[in-house]
């Protein structure tokens, strides 16, 4: 059975992927290098949609930045839920909402800044349905709102060994028959298996362009800053997207 809404639900509703990432709200917490982009990019008085929030990691650490207009949405319920249990906790009366971001149930224009942290929008399946959840980011955008979103990197050497033998899979038409197009995969994690794309840069261009955006800033996060060793042990190095709407 190919990937789809119900393995996504199922893979992030996992009580030990949602354990991962409750922990990381209070153990990792914002990336110095998502800090450094939010403060370069984000007005502290505009309102802003943290898409893929999960438990709440960056919705939170905003929050104290003295970023007070949010709102968090994700895909699952239990992570909005366990967000809802440190926001109660905290008296922060932030709103969390189940959604999807191929859907966004926001209407047009009613936000200035939007963030899809931690490779978020690379665990939607297919590239029609990426680039459709930056179409609906860009609606929901007001005109010339930034979008802060990260990916993995297919040309990190590190991987290169792994993508060839991939490649001859997919030649050989022998790969695992759940995954859409090259750059899918599958991990094995923590008693889960979460899907994950890992594109190239002119792919992620080609959405950026067909869904109304312009590229305003595109750097490895190890070029950007040095992080903690907790932030390195809970993901590797990736690309980070800066794009604004155009009118």
């Amino acid at each position: 059975m190919r990937i789809d809404d119900q393995f996504l639900t199922h893979q992030f509703n996992n009580k030990n992927i949602v354990n991962d990432y409750y922990e990381a709200v209070s153990l990792v917490g914002l990336w110095t290098s998502e800090c450094m982009l939010i403060q370069k990019y984000f007005d502290k008085s505009g309102d802003i949609l943290d898409i893929g929030c999960g438990t709440g990691r960056t919705t939170f650490s905003l929050f104290k930045m003295g970023y007070k207009n949010l709102i968090g949405v994700d895909l699952s319920e239990e992570m909005i839920t366990r967000a809802n249990e440190i926001n109660n906790f905290h008296n922060y009366s932030i709103p969390f909402h189940t959604g999807n971001a191929t859907k966004l149930e926001y209407d047009d224009e009613s936000f200035d800044f939007s963030l899809f942290s931690f490779n978020g929008l690379m665990h939607i399946p297919t590239i029609e349905n990426r680039t459709q959840a930056l179409k609906e980011i860009n609606r929901v955008l007001k005109p010339k709102g930034y979008l802060i979103f990260t990916t993995h990197n297919r040309n990190d050497k590190k991987y290169l060994s792994f993508w060839k033998k991939e490649k001859q899979k997919w030649d050989k038409g022998i790969q695992d028959d759940r995954l859409f197009e090259f750059g899918d995969i599958i991990i094995n994690k923590t008693n889960s298996e979460i899907f994950i794309h890992s594109p190239t840069y002119e792919e992620i261009v080609s959405c950026i362009l067909k869904s109304n955006f312009e590229l305003v800033e595109c750097k490895l996060r190890s070029e950007i800053c040095k992080e903690s060793i907790e932030v390195e042990n809970f993901s590797d190095d990736c690309i980070f997207w800066i794009i604004r709407k155009n009118k």
